[in-house]
């Protein structure tokens, strides 16, 4: 699995993992595990589109 595309699931998941834990605990800090996996996510698909194109 390229890098990019390992970068694009684990935000993913991280996403899910940070949205159902801020829906069972409701404790504020698991946001920062939901922007972490839209930082990284988007990192991936930055990469993978960069690749492309050269």
């Amino acid at each position: 699995m390229q890098r990019g595309s390992a970068e694009i699931f684990l935000g993913l998941g991280l996403i899910i993992l940070g949205i159902l834990a801020l829906k069972i605990t409701d404790h504020n800090y698991w946001w920062a595990a939901i922007a972490l996996g839209a930082v990284l996510g988007s990192k991936g698909g930055i990469s993978i589109s960069q690749r492309a194109r050269a």
